[in-house]
């Protein structure tokens, strides 16, 4: 699996990168999610991703339509939403 990154933005700060894996660890997608990895839930939704090219090029409907299916998220932008803010409060935590 390639490693896949996204931004995450703290009140008063600059975005920060941060990868998927923890971003969506095995925590949030066994709570949230019918699957264990991000890994997998891209698998199962027949995604072929092997640049991070490939991923930001997905198509956002076909994503929705995934996400509705396997998780507990009306779409993509609200789980990305969601488990960003789970993130950043950790962040603030430590």
């Amino acid at each position: 699996m390639v490693k896949l990154t996204g931004y995450y933005q703290l009140p008063g700060t600059l975005p920060q990168p941060v990868d998927f894996e923890d971003l969506f660890d095995i925590s949030f997608m066994r709570k949230y999610t019918n699957y264990r990895t991000f890994e997998k839930f891209l698998q199962v939704g027949k995604f072929h991703i092997v640049s991070q090219q490939d991923f930001e090029a997905l198509p956002e409907e076909q994503m929705d339509k995934h996400v509705v299916k396997a998780t507990r998220f009306r779409s993509w932008k609200e789980m990305i939403d969601f488990a960003t803010d789970i993130y950043a409060r950790k962040q603030m935590q430590r």
